[in-house]
């Protein structure tokens, strides 16, 4: 049996105990506490990251459509050059033709040269401007691929 002079330092020991055993409850409580207000922060931030992925995937999407696009005309473009051409070169055989059946006759062969030249001189500026065309398209291709390689190479970090 225990002494009743020591029953009163023992329930004070007690009371320390539980009072010890209540603090450190509450300091777990509010570690849980901070733990889940940190993990919710970090799961909207995360959301926030994805749906700015998303925006960027359509943006990059629609570059991409525009791109195919761009390129479904450039060589549509490039086809009908191409058709110009090859009529421009049948007028031009047509035209050498005509010059050596009508090269008996001076004044009529020097209007055909002068004509052939003409249509040669357009047919080079033709050319010259389609060239020039398809510069400025490529450098506008160039750097639309490079936005979009920038995209993707941001994308890939942002997935990481």
């Amino acid at each position: 049996m225990i002494p009743a002079r020591l029953l009163p330092f023992l329930n004070a020991a007690g009371c320390v105990i539980l009072v010890g055993f209540i603090i450190v409850q509450w300091f777990d409580g509010k570690s849980m506490n901070r733990q889940l207000h940190e993990a919710r922060s970090q799961t909207i931030h995360e959301k926030n990251a994805r749906l700015e992925t998303e925006k960027t995937v359509r943006q990059l999407q629609s570059d991409v459509d525009g791109l195919k696009a761009s390129i479904d005309s450039i060589q549509q473009a490039a086809e009908i050059v191409e058709k110009d051409l090859a009529a421009r070169t049948e007028e031009a055989q047509a035209l050498a033709k005509a010059l050596e059946e009508a090269g008996e006759q001076l004044k009529t062969w020097e209007e055909a040269v002068k004509l052939r030249d003409e249509a040669l001189a357009k047919r080079d500026e033709l050319i010259k401007e389609r060239d020039e065309k398809l510069k400025s398209l490529n450098a506008t291709l160039v750097s639309t691929r490079k936005r979009l390689d920038e995209a993707v190479a941001r994308l890939r970090q942002a997935g990481q």
